[in-house]
């Protein structure tokens, strides 16, 4: 505690400066509430015993002589005073009684024989002795102040740096230029570096799948159709061959797809998510349940990543369930099959790209391992996430968090 960096420094900062007051405050305190009073009394207990002696000069020292009995007072708060009671008690070993509270101005105190005396309360104790301490309080407020609006100024490119980063995560490039002290230009000026190396390879590896895909297209093509003219058994499984392929250059072209293009707009997330569904399962086997709500997405990477999971759900199992539910914070999209699902072991293992829990060297059906990867990477793109887990029927229940 605490835990931001902000109140951190600001402690750091504000420590010191109370430490430095307590300290000195402590010390004017022993010296003037004190010392001083303990030697002014002193002066004044010389004057008392002269006016005791002598009463007629009682009225030139300042004395007022009486008789009656005094009843003992002192605010709690009247630190000179306890040091002037125990002055006078050392000074008088016949003193009964000092009152400090009745006036504030005057200090009156009764002996044992009944004779009273009443003095200023100035005579004895320093003048104004707050004004050290009101000084000390006030300059330690305005260098506070000052401190703490100096460590915001220099907090605040740290701030910009983790917006920058937060945002690169969800796969936008903001405008970022590095600001503030020394240290903090070195993190700003890395991070551009590491997002400027990153980008590039984002876009080596998209030139390299779009390429590698888009050349295969065309033999692929001429292969359809010289199978189209064939008759026959191994045609038929030659065909089944060209169109797997096919269908692992479209996961290619679909994993090297940029979201860059798809920009963050307000829309309908149960729309999006129908939309998806049916193009998954144009022929029925998806159901999608939810009401209308919008939130801020990327559309085209609503309707890949859902389509993607309804396209596994029907794979691997006879029907694909669709939730969209809405929490106090974000949106869940929510793809339940009846499927043997995933052992939790291998959850976290599945989302990795090209990763397959078929282990056979063979892959007649198209399946490159690519598909979670994609969701992930778009619920990533969103701030969200990606969680696996296992569906009331015992399939695999899928869940994209989106945050509203």
């Amino acid at each position: 505690m605490p835990r931001s960096f902000y109140a951190r420094a600001a402690l750091i900062l504000l420590t010191p400066v109370i430490v430095l007051q307590i300290a000195v405050g402590f010390a004017f305190l022993q010296r003037h509430f004190e010392d001083v009073t303990a030697q002014m009394t002193r002066n004044m207990a010389r004057d008392m015993r002269l006016a005791r002696a002598d009463p007629g000069v009682a009225e030139g020292l300042g004395i007022t002589l009486g008789s009656g009995p005094v009843e003992p007072g002192r605010r709690f708060y009247d630190l000179s005073g306890r040091a002037l009671i125990r002055e006078l008690h050392e000074q008088f070993e016949d003193l009964v009684a000092v009152d400090l509270s009745s006036d504030r101005r005057r200090v009156e105190a009764g002996f044992a024989d009944g004779v009273t005396m009443s003095f200023r309360r100035n005579a004895v104790t320093p003048s104004n002795p707050h004004q050290l301490l009101v000084l000390m309080v006030i300059v330690g407020l305005l260098m506070s102040t000052v401190s703490i609006l100096f460590m915001r100024g220099q907090i605040r490119p740290i701030r910009r740096l983790a917006r920058a980063a937060e945002a690169f995560g969800r796969g936008e490039a903001v405008e970022f230029k590095p600001t503030g002290a020394t240290e903090v230009r070195a993190a700003g000026h890395a991070f551009l570096d590491m997002r400027a190396r990153i980008e590039r390879h984002i876009d080596q590896r998209t030139l390299l799948l779009s390429g590698v895909s888009h050349d295969l297209r065309t033999p692929l093509t001429r292969m359809k159709l010289e199978l189209s003219m064939m008759d026959g058994e191994e045609a038929e499984a030659l065909g089944r061959d060209v169109a797997a392929m096919e269908r692992i250059i479209d996961t290619f072209l679909d994993f090297s797809r940029s979201d860059a293009t798809d920009a963050r707009v307000e829309a309908d997330v149960t729309a999006l998510v129908r939309e998806a569904a049916e193009m998954a399962a144009p022929g029925g086997g998806a159901t999608v349940r939810g009401d209308p709500l919008r939130a801020p997405v990327r559309p085209e990477g609503i309707r890949r990543a859902v389509a993607n999971l309804v396209g596994n759900a029907l794979r691997h199992g006879t029907r694909a369930d669709v939730r969209v539910e809405a929490r106090d914070r974000s949106v869940s999209i929510v793809v339940e099959d009846d499927g043997p699902g995933i052992p939790e072991a291998q959850r976290e293992a599945v989302t990795r790209p090209f990763a397959r829990l078929d282990a056979a060297r063979t892959n007649t059906r198209g399946n490159v391992g690519l598909g979670l990867s994609i969701v992930r990477d778009v619920a990533r793109a969103h701030g969200g996430s990606l969680r696996l887990g296992e569906a009331t029927g015992g399939g695999l229940r899928a869940e994209i968090v989106l945050p509203r």
